[in-house]
């Protein structure tokens, strides 16, 4: 009982792990890029370290589109992560502002490819 209270705590302490939900909106117009509706499970995998599972919705269901991991910056408040894809590469940041991630993906040249707007559940 003592052990599933502590991990409780732990788990509501943390602002970053859990279930947020919100929208990826694309930038670059056209593209093969869709503006989705999106579920992301966040969770700790170490010091200052997270692992995002990114889900979009179609039809009422959750696709899975990939894994990502972040590093957090607790001073700024932020999570970024270097992403290399078959597509090539880019950046993610979310700034984290109570229960809101607010951020953006850009390419490797800089372009403004996504902005992403979620809510914690």
């Amino acid at each position: 009982m003592m052990v599933a209270a502590l991990l409780l705590a732990a788990a509501a302490s943390d602002p970053v792990s859990g279930t947020w939900e919100g929208t990826s909106l694309c930038q670059v117009k056209p593209s093969p890029c869709h503006d989705e509706h999106v579920i992301y499970r966040i969770s700790r995998t170490g010091v200052g370290r997270y692992r995002l599972d990114g889900y979009k919705l179609v039809s009422g269901k959750e696709l899975f589109m990939g894994t990502i991991d972040f590093d957090f910056d607790a001073v700024r408040q932020q999570l970024h992560a270097n992403i290399v894809g078959a597509r090539g590469s880019s950046t993610a940041d979310l700034k984290l502002s109570a229960k809101h991630l607010s951020g953006s993906m850009r390419l490797a040249d800089g372009t403004l490819f996504r902005l992403i707007e979620v809510d914690k559940r």
